[in-house]
């Protein structure tokens, strides 16, 4: 469906790839209260119904494990006459959750296609769909492992960080996005739930994960969404390239906004101690 050109020009755009995960749905539905035009893809149906009622939203099936679907949304957005502002990939697959070696490898490598490559090919063809004549926004979402490395979770703590250093990438190739990715935290999603359904996941895995469900923490979805907008208000200088968690970092300060703007290593993937040298044996 083609939209009127006073529609066009008079709201902002956000493409949110996976739609239907929780945090998509959150984003879009706030998104869409706050006067954006909701565009996104969605793998199955089933979860549509969450998304009915919001104006001017447009969604096309993808499955990034089929590429030929990945380049009909990107036809199916074109085809709408739209240029985005805001482009979110919100999709995240944990399994397999074994060892390296004791996973079966073609999973393991359709799990980092799905969790990175797949996620950039969407970016990739959706780039020249863009607003031409401002900086936009582009978002991606860490996950664990990115410090401590975390047992049995391989192939998605791979993906997510080079997810990070493809911002740093990003950032530095294209002076006409403001690329940033956010880590969430524990958020109260679906993904549990395939982790506990999940025959393979360690036992302390198990027990981690059901002992955060009984509990009434996690980050909620207005601090989500609240983050990815200050951070794309700041701009380049403040949020681009740069690795952010929702949880432990001082969004929406301005002393943070300044100290970034001046630093341009912060956030970023880089070795810890890299300036220690041991003087003792001069």
């Amino acid at each position: 469906m083609n939209l009127d050109e006073s529609c066009i020009s008079n709201k902002p755009v956000v493409f949110l790839s996976a739609i239907t995960s929780d945090i998509g749905i959150a984003l879009a539905q706030r998104y869409s209260r706050d006067g954006y035009i909701v565009t996104g893809t969605y793998r199955s149906k089933s979860l549509l119904p969450q998304l009915t009622g919001l104006p001017d939203c447009h969604l096309f099936h993808c499955d990034l494990e089929k590429k030929e679907t990945i380049d009909s949304s990107t036809v199916a957005f074109r085809a709408l006459g739209l240029q985005w502002d805001t482009f979110i990939s919100c999709a995240s697959w944990p399994p397999p959750l074994d060892g390296f070696f004791e996973s079966d490898f073609e999973q393991w490598s359709l799990s980092v296609h799905v969790n990175a490559i797949e996620q950039l090919r969407v970016l990739h063809g959706f780039y020249p769909l863009r607003v031409s004549n401002a900086v936009s926004n582009v978002v991606l979402f860490a996950g664990p492992g990115t410090n401590n490395a975390v047992k049995n979770f391989s192939a998605l703590t791979l993906s997510k960080i080079m997810l990070i250093k493809m911002c740093e990438l990003l950032d530095a190739e294209n002076p006409d996005l403001n690329v940033f990715i956010v880590g969430p935290g524990w958020t109260k999603t679906k993904t549990h739930d395939v982790i506990l359904s999940d025959p393979r996941v360690s036992k302390e895995k198990k027990a981690e994960t059901e002992a955060f469900l009984r509990t009434q923490e996690g980050t909620g979805m207005n601090d989500i969404y609240d983050s990815i907008r200050w951070l794309c208000s700041q701009g380049r200088a403040v949020a681009g390239g740069r690795n952010f968690s929702v949880v432990h970092d001082l969004w929406g300060s301005e002393v943070l906004a300044k100290t970034l703007a001046t630093d341009s290593n912060m956030y970023k993937l880089r070795r810890h101690g890299n300036d220690w040298k041991d003087r003792s044996t001069k």
